[in-house]
């Protein structure tokens, strides 16, 4: 059972025409957190590595950290300009807004 006086966060999840509000513990990793709310979210290593988890996001100032260095070098400058990041790196801490899309029209992931 939650304390109750544990913060909360809403995370806003987007597929399609169907948004979903989910609610987080702060600091639950947004990644497992998409899991445990049966989110159809892809993954493989939870580390950031393959980049399999990047979703768009558009996270309020203070939601979450600032992108990790594995971010920075796995998705690179022109995909984090536009919202992108690796689910398994995000930490939440506040409301944010998730959209789960085709990776087909995500930009070029580094090898």
């Amino acid at each position: 059972m939650d304390h109750p006086d544990l913060k909360r966060c809403i995370v806003t999840v987007v597929e399609g025409s169907k948004q979903t509000s989910i609610s987080l513990k702060d600091g639950d990793n947004l990644l497992l957190g998409l899991v445990r709310a049966n989110m159809p979210v892809e993954f493989y290593c939870t580390t950031g590595k393959c980049t399999t988890c990047r979703l768009r996001m558009v996270i309020s100032e203070g939601s979450a950290g600032m992108p990790s260095e594995t971010e920075q070098y796995r998705l690179g400058a022109d995909a984090m300009s536009l919202g992108y990041r690796l689910a398994c790196q995000v930490y939440v801490s506040g409301p944010m807004t998730v959209y789960l899309e085709s990776s087909s029209g995500t930009p070029e992931q580094k090898p």
